[in-house]
């Protein structure tokens, strides 16, 4: 009873000493449940999609504009003037020879009636001096006229064989004249637009109608003269759709014609590059815009990547090559020329690195991945593109 006055008389000593004992109690019992509870699974290992870096031989490419063209683009225009009787239609299909365009050749027609009345007149009077000429030879040779009335007839009659030669001449004028009163289609192609309409009075070389030629088309490029050392006929380039439809694989073409003259305020030069008559290219209509993909280089051996493997961002660009046990490594590069979707890059990568091209935001340096797939960079470069 004595011993336990003292700690009577200190009740926050006996307070305290119970708080401890229940704190001991509870981190026992704490360390049990947590031995007791299982370690939760790690997580599965991010799944990416890899392509593999490939050696690969390239010039660096410039894309410059470019429109679709007829190769045979005219404004067909009439010889003559006159009244316009009649003028294909928009649309209008023609064969070379074909009428474009008739004029009124009422005037024409009646200057063929003179001319050829001229005509009949001076070959009636040619015929009487040629038979007068023969009768005055006859008594020329018997002395019964003089020999200076021979030669006067002699002159008449080559006057009047000239005067009928010039009058032939002036038929056949008239003739041609009233035959190109009918405006025909120097090529086969198709009516674009009509400039005279009928009714209207043509000037003597008025244009009628535009005709185009459909079947023969080409690619018409302004290029910088800097890359006139890299082009000629025959120089392999690259033709693609303009905008949001040129994300497709380009169609491989050549240079068909250059003219190597500069424009002096431009500094531009003209190429021409003729388009099959199959393939994606044929269904593009003149006047598409188009993008042309011009070497500006010669051609290296280099270490490209797909565009997908490379990771832009301001401190460094940089690719996540998977290495032998499928673990993520960072791998810093320096990005170069871009050509077809592949990317020219220098550092430590080497051809038949596996580098993540798909699902690489999931994934860390040092995290181990599960590889779904591997394939060459040309097939990562489809990919790509058919997307």
């Amino acid at each position: 009873m004595n011993a336990l006055r003292p700690l009577a008389r200190h009740p926050i000593v006996v307070a305290l000493g119970a708080s401890l004992l229940l704190l001991a109690t509870g981190n026992a019992l704490l360390r049990r449940q947590a031995d007791a509870t299982p370690t939760p699974p790690a997580p599965p290992a991010p799944a990416v999609s890899v392509a593999e870096a490939e050696r690969v031989r390239f010039a660096p490419r410039q894309w410059v504009p470019g429109s679709v063209i007829g190769r045979q683009d005219a404004r067909v225009a009439s010889e003559f003037g006159g009244r316009v009787v009649r003028v294909a239609e928009v649309g209008q299909a023609v064969r070379a020879g074909d009428a474009l365009a008739v004029l009124d050749d009422t005037g024409i027609r009646l200057r063929a009636q003179e001319a050829q009345a001229e005509l009949g007149r001076i070959r009636a009077q040619l015929e009487l001096a040629t038979s007068q000429e023969r009768r005055y030879a006859a008594l020329a040779a018997q002395q019964n006229v003089a020999r200076s009335q021979l030669d006067q007839l002699r002159a008449e009659r080559s006057v009047l064989a000239q005067e009928l030669a010039r009058a032939q001449a002036t038929l056949a004028q008239v003739r041609h004249q009233q035959q190109r009163m009918v405006v025909r289609a120097p090529f086969d192609g198709v009516v674009a637009e009509r400039i005279a309409q009928p009714g209207e009075f043509l000037a003597p070389g008025g244009a009628i109608a535009r005709l185009v030629d459909l079947a023969t088309r080409e690619v018409q490029v302004r290029a910088p003269v800097d890359l006139a050392s890299h082009l000629g006929v025959g120089t392999p380039v690259l033709l693609r759709a303009a905008g949001p439809s040129g994300s497709a694989a380009a169609t491989p073409l050549r240079v068909s014609a250059l003219v190597p003259v500069g424009d002096a305020a431009s500094r531009q030069l003209e190429l021409r590059i003729a388009l099959p008559s199959a393939g994606a290219a044929a269904a593009w209509p003149i006047g598409s815009a188009v993008d042309v993909g011009l070497p500006r280089g010669p051609q290296r051996e280099v270490v490209a990547v797909p565009r997908d493997a490379l990771v832009l961002r301001r401190e460094g660009d940089y690719v996540l090559r998977v290495g032998a046990r499928d673990v993520a490594e960072r791998v810093g590069v320096e990005a170069g020329d871009t050509v077809d979707g592949q990317v020219e890059v220098r550092g430590d990568v080497r051809p038949g690195d596996r580098l993540i091209v798909r699902g690489a935001e999931r994934v860390q340096p040092g995290q181990t991945v599960r590889v779904l797939a591997a394939a060459p960079l040309a097939q990562a470069t489809q990919a790509r593109a058919a997307r």
